[in-house]
């Protein structure tokens, strides 16, 4: 075991002010240059680097020539400052170098296998790779400044909840199977063979009991496990704040999320969202929007085709013609056309109509009607358009998702903006593709009371209680008012297709809590 000084300051918090005193850093050795008979170290830590200065004639120097990338040093020497001409202000210690009277070595690197300080050449790195050496790729700064800024936000969520009188609560991981929309995994018990636990796709009925119980405010950094095909904001393990409140109205959750947020997008980014936030509903979203997670600094609206355009594509009554019009912005006609095609690939049970307008070319998938899409849509010179010809909802989906992408790929998104908002007044039921009646979100939300007449008479046009919030195109939390209703919850249960056998093994423990007081959500 090597005994080695330990540090005194971090290589990132070294400035002017420490001129003259003698530090030591633990870190690495993030490059070495020669310059005449000087060496120039830089050592890093997690705070940033440091220039330490080794001359000739010290009995260091030629072990400076054997430092690899990322050897693991300790250092001992004196700050001094900079000469003028080698002053880096790029650098928050760019105006001072540590001149060197001890080095240590601690432990020795072989060649890195991936281009960890190469921005550019970690963008052509597989990620097979990177996650073989993960331990080697979290030394980015990119990656180390995600962690960081993660740990920031969970503290100030954290603070931020308990001085409004929220309790942190862990609930199990594993649990009975509880199905809630994606599958579950499964983990075999060992004491009762046969048998197994479910992890938890999220603490949805333990916080319900929470509130039953009596806490009436209740948060935790949940670690929610969806076995379901990964994208790039969907994956199989991760983390989610959860919230629970008791006696409150809807306006009151929304309320309290958005000063959370607030406080939130302050203190850790420096940044003002609106008071209050905008909100559209779910109808307002899809018609102007064409999805549920609209991104908003952009414009380009979805709109609906008229009786000329309908009569064009042949749409049969009740099928919905919608059109998303754009410019090319300097993209080629070929290249814009194929990137549609992409998207449009993954988005079935719609017809699709294209129609790019370059210098002299006309793209089109339109076969015979494209020239009177472009008249009908009135295109000119470098004007693009995509119709979708179907389901009211999917083509909409379609659209909007087309839309989405298409605000990052012709740069129409203000980058530096963050436009959150509310998305409300969801249907409590939504058809899936087997024509079966499911929830949209899930089955313990409440509907709106002035609709509960409509649970036997319309029940696909009962509006729920339900929240979204929406960052950037990007759904970033959601939530609903809670049935704590016992005849409520079984009919909502019913009416899903739960026999009443599935729904008390499921979901009996819930249903006999709701008889035992459990308070307005």
């Amino acid at each position: 075991m090597i005994t080695f000084p330990k540090r005194t300051h971090w290589c990132g918090e070294l400035r002017k002010e420490h001129v003259g005193s003698e530090v030591v850093l633990n870190g690495w050795v993030h490059t070495v240059r020669k310059v005449g008979k000087i060496s120039f170290v830089i050592v890093r830590d997690r705070t940033g680097v440091v220039q330490v200065v080794v001359s000739s004639k010290s009995p260091y120097y030629e072990v400076t020539e054997t430092l690899a990338p990322e050897t693991v040093v300790a250092v001992r020497g004196v700050v001094r400052p900079r000469p003028p001409s080698q002053i880096n202000p790029e650098l928050p210690t760019g105006e001072i170098e540590v001149e060197l009277r001890e080095l240590i070595i601690l432990n020795r690197a072989k060649p890195i296998p991936i281009p960890i300080f190469d921005a550019e050449l970690m963008k052509t790195t597989s990620e097979a790779l990177r996650l073989k050496y993960r331990y080697l790729d979290l030394r980015r700064p990119e990656m180390q400044r995600n962690l960081f800024f993660r740990a920031e936000l969970v503290r100030v969520l954290r603070n931020s909840l308990d001085s409004r009188g929220f309790i942190e609560v862990e609930t199990p991981y594993l649990a009975r199977s509880t199905p809630e929309g994606a599958r579950d995994f499964l983990v075999p018990s060992r004491l009762y063979p046969g048998k197994f636990y479910a992890l938890t796709q999220s603490p949805q009925l333990f916080k319900q009991l929470l509130m039953i119980a009596g806490f009436e405010r209740y948060y935790q950094f949940a670690r929610c496990f969806r076995d379901e095909d990964p994208r790039a904001d969907r994956q199989p393990e991760f983390t989610q704040l959860d919230i629970e409140m008791s006696f409150v109205t809807r306006e009151d959750v929304m309320g309290l999320v958005e000063d959370v947020m607030r406080e939130a997008f302050g203190k850790t980014l420096k940044k003002e969202l609106p008071d209050p936030l905008p909100r559209l509903t779910y109808s307002e979203a899809l018609k102007k929007y064409g999805i549920d997670k609209p991104d908003i600094r952009f414009e380009n609206f979805i709109e609906d085709g008229d009786e000329n355009l309908r009569t064009t594509l042949n749409a049969e009554p009740g099928e919905a013609v919608r059109f998303l019009r754009f410019e090319l912005r300097g993209k080629r006609p070929e290249a814009l056309k194929e990137f549609i095609e992409g998207v449009l690939s993954r988005e079935g049970g719609v017809e699709h109509y294209y129609v790019v307008r370059g210098g002299n070319a006309l793209l089109s998938n339109a076969g015979k009607v494209e020239a009177e899409l472009v008249r009908l849509l009135d295109l000119g010179i470098g004007e693009a358009a995509v119709i979708s010809v179907g389901n009211y909802v999917k083509a909409s989906e379609t659209l909007g998702a087309l839309r989405n992408s298409l605000g990052k790929y012709l740069e129409l998104v203000r980058k530096d903006e963050y436009a959150m908002l509310w998305v409300t007044d969801f249907p409590l039921f939504e058809l899936n593709e087997e024509g079966v009646m499911v929830s949209m979100h899930h089955p313990f939300t409440a509907p709106r009371p002035e609709d509960l007449p409509k649970l036997d008479t319309d029940p696909l046009n009962v509006t729920a209680l339900s929240y979204d919030l929406v960052l950037n195109g990007y759904e970033v939390g959601g939530g609903s008012i809670r049935i704590n209703n016992r005849g409520l919850q079984e009919k909502i249960f019913r009416m899903i297709g739960l026999t009443d056998e599935e729904m008390y093994d499921r979901y009996g423990f819930l249903l006999e809590a709701f008889e035992y007081g459990a308070p307005s959500p």
